[in-house]
């Protein structure tokens, strides 16, 4: 039997914005068989993708879309994906978001 998880939170970040942590998580026999973790930033009433990491299109990716709006395929399993990425996303987030203003500031994005 499958079950499936989901967790969102709102943080507020400087300059007034704020954050839209996503998670969710499928698990089957005591194993993480899908996952989506997304960071969004919410300005103006819109919420724009800043950082993604899932297991859809057959492979698990990550994308900095501050970076590169190309996907980046990681070599792990999901378990361990899932729980180190959760980890990086709450030690990193507002950084994350800078680096994307920043970014789309200088019309990189």
């Amino acid at each position: 039997m499958e079950q499936e998880f989901h967790i969102t939170e709102i943080k507020d970040i400087p300059e007034g914005d704020a954050a839209r942590l996503d998670f969710r998580w499928v698990i089957k026999r005591g194993k993480i068989t899908d996952f989506a973790i997304n960071v969004s930033l919410l300005e103006g009433g819109r919420s724009t993708d800043v950082f993604r990491v899932d297991t859809k299109h057959e492979y698990l990716h990550e994308q900095r879309f501050w970076i590169s709006p190309k996907p980046k395929a990681l070599e792990t399993d999901y378990n361990s994906a899932f729980v180190e990425k959760k980890k990086e996303v709450f030690e990193n987030y507002e950084r994350w978001i800078k680096l994307f203003k920043e970014a789309r500031k200088r019309g990189d994005i």
